[in-house]
């Protein structure tokens, strides 16, 4: 909705100017009335205007003094001046400026229209123009390693996206990945260097030595961890494969993959050490994995570059190893594994939790759940309770800052009991767990919803105690302390009543309730009902009642 705002020192015109562009010019507008140049000027200060009628001469601040103060604070607001014809070659040389016309006064309302609506459209344009396009292009261009990063650095968190969604942000940031195909992951660590200057020159050995046979994306992480996601540029086969399988993956993708890599990053360690003087570890993933198992199979490779000691003074290379052997003991790291693993996306989950993503967050809720079933069918209670706890004080956090512990008390069964101490009964955890993580969807849904129709109902009490005041959408606003173009689409999405229907609707059951019920003059009921101008609140009421106010009156004195 664009917001209008017409200055004249002329009341008449002023309200006549307000009637048609609010009631009868077809157009959603929010408008505003300024009776001169100072009070335009308490507009302007208050709030962002689209569109500014003014005539030119006014006392105290003429229109092109205005002109130039809307210049200066809305730069890209249209400006319409009404003036007499004398005028005209006075004006024609003062307003020669981007964005602002001219009009004779006489030339009538619909002449005003057309130019409304031809300042709507270039506002309109504006916003999709190519120069505006092309400052974004550019923009966007500069922000993509930023922005590659938070997506990839997601990734690692354990953040999911469809293979559909994957494509699409793939496109957008100009990635060379294949959103579809497996990944190889490196981990890289320096060791006692400058890291922003070492971290440079890694990536350039890197990309020297292996990027004309691979696409990567490279990420700095904390603690001096560097992280490739590696693909081969074309399909690889193994020798003596059917041309049916081009397309291999997992660990025997692996067997051809992984030597060639670590082949080319001894000449990335050798050139790292001979020719720049640090030391960098290396740790490669033993087979390629899907986007999905990425988060796993990263927090694996992070734990193992930890325990890589410079032999001789010198770098390493590690592969992890596959498969692992199949003991009771190896079994048993796993599963712990897991659950660490699972214990760290933690942070992902409150965050699907708190900006309210409920499929996000019930799908990697699902996986953690999971794990902590698998450890317990293992008998590793402990390992489950490492995802429980943590689980159990981020949910009960969430319910007391959204003030649901009434509703979450009022749970039957042992639902209650189990999410605030899971070792009470953990073989029912995991149920209650999935029993209560769509019910804080809907409560926090429920007190949203009553949180905009408390807002509302504020905002209502406010203008039905204050018809006779200012009730702007802009002094509403400040009221409710939402910005106005929200405040007027949760006004109409609660009540299913555009906000100036309201009003305008609630100063006219003011007036005829005082028209019945009071010796106030017509004048005076015009005044009390929130019309500055006797002639217009008339106009108003006889458009909308079918009489006008002192034939309305008559009518109900003969009734009596």
């Amino acid at each position: 909705m664009k917001r209008l705002l017409i200055v004249d020192d002329e009341p008449f015109i002023v309200n006549g100017m307000y009637e048609f562009m609010l009631l009868g010019s077809g157009l959603e507008l929010d408008v505003y009335k300024a009776f001169s140049g100072d009070e335009a000027l308490e507009w302007l200060q208050r709030t962002k205007m689209d569109i500014v009628i003014s005539d030119i001469r006014m006392p105290s601040m003429s229109g092109l003094q205005l002109l130039e103060v809307i210049r200066k604070r809305w730069p890209y607001c249209k400006v319409i001046l009404l003036t007499g014809y004398n005028e005209f070659d006075y004006v024609y040389q003062a307003i020669k400026h981007d964005g602002v016309r001219y009009l004779l006064k006489t030339e009538g309302y619909d002449k005003i229209l057309e130019l409304v609506r031809v300042a709507i459209a270039e506002i309109d344009e504006a916003r999709k123009s190519e120069d505006l396009i092309a400052t974004a292009n550019r923009q966007m261009k500069m922000a993509l390693p930023i922005l590659q990063k938070d997506l990839f650095t997601g990734i690692l968190r354990g953040e999911r996206h469809t293979t559909e969604q994957r494509n699409y942000l793939f496109r957008q940031l100009a990635l060379l990945l294949d959103a579809e195909s497996e990944v190889f992951l490196i981990i890289g660590r320096l060791e006692n260097t400058n890291r922003a200057e070492s971290t440079i020159r890694v990536k350039m050995a890197f990309e020297r030595y292996i990027g004309n046979e691979y696409k990567s994306v490279f990420l700095t992480m904390e603690d001096n961890l560097l992280v490739w996601f590696v693909q081969p540029m074309k399909n690889v086969r193994v020798e003596g494969a059917q041309e049916d399988r081009l397309e291999i993956k997992g660990s025997e993708i692996g067997q051809v993959i992984v030597p060639q890599l670590k082949g080319m990053l001894e000449l990335v360690l050798e050139m790292c050490e001979a020719t720049f003087g640090f030391t960098v570890h290396f740790i490669i993933d033993g087979q390629s994995a899907s986007w999905e198992q990425v988060a796993d199979r990263f927090a694996i490779l992070r734990a193992g570059s930890g325990s890589l000691p410079a032999i001789g003074g010198g770098g390493s290379i590690v592969e992890y190893p596959y498969p692992k052997p199949n003991t009771s003991i190896a079994i048993e790291n796993e599963t712990l594994d897991l659950a660490m693993r699972q214990m760290k996306r933690m942070d992902l989950l409150a965050n699907f939790l708190e900006s309210g993503r409920r499929e996000e967050f019930l799908e990697l809720l699902k996986e953690l759940l999971y794990s902590a079933e698998i450890a317990i069918d293992r008998k590793m209670v402990h390992a489950a309770l490492g995802i429980y706890y943590p689980l159990s004080l981020l949910l009960l956090s969430h319910i007391h800052t959204w003030q649901m512990e009434q509703r979450f008390n009022e749970v039957n069964g042992f639902v209650p009991q189990v999410i605030r101490d899971p070792s009470t009964s953990v073989n029912q955890a995991a149920e209650a767990f999935r029993h209560i993580a769509p019910l804080l969807f809907e409560w926090r849904q429920n007190a949203q919803n009553s949180h905009a129709h408390t807002a509302i109902s504020h905002v209502q009490d406010y203008l039905l105690a204050n018809l006779d005041k200012d009730l702007s959408l802009v002094r509403l606003a400040e009221v409710s302390r939402l910005n106005p173009s929200y405040l007027s689409r949760l006004f109409k999405q609660v009540t299913g009543v555009n906000l100036n229907v309201f009003i305008q609707e609630a100063r006219l059951n003011k007036a005829m309730e005082l028209l019945r019920d009071s010796d106030y003059k017509v004048y005076e009921i015009a005044r009390l009902a929130g019309y500055e101008y006797a002639p217009y609140f008339t106009k108003i009421f006889k458009k909308n009642v079918g009489v006008s106010p002192q034939e309305y009156r008559d009518h109900l004195n003969k009734s009596q």
